[in-house]
C-alpha cells in the first residue's frame, strides 16, 4: 500500500477525531478516545514504515546482486 493510500484509508478517521476533540469538551470521552485513535494511528505509520523499510532493503539487494 502507498503512502497516497494509507493516507486516503485514514481521512475519514482523522477527520472524525478533529470533529471529537474540537467540538466537545476537555476531557470528555470523545476527546479521550480521539487522542488514543491518534495515537494508533501514529503507531501503524510506524509499522508500515518499518515494512517499507524491509521492502526497500530486499529490493535494493536483489538490483545489487544483478
Amino acid at each position: 500500500m502507498s503512502i497516497d493510500s494509507r493516507c486516503k484509508e485514514q481521512q475519514r478517521v482523522a477527520d472524525q477525531m478533529l470533529m471529537d476533540f474540537k467540538h466537545t469538551a476537555p476531557g470528555s470521552k470523545e476527546q479521550l478516545r480521539s487522542l488514543m485513535t491518534l495515537s494508533f494511528l501514529v503507531s501503524m505509520w510506524g509499522d508500515f514504515f518499518k515494512n517499507e523499510e524491509k521492502r526497500m532493503n530486499s529490493a535494493l539487494a536483489l538490483e545489487a546482486s544483478s
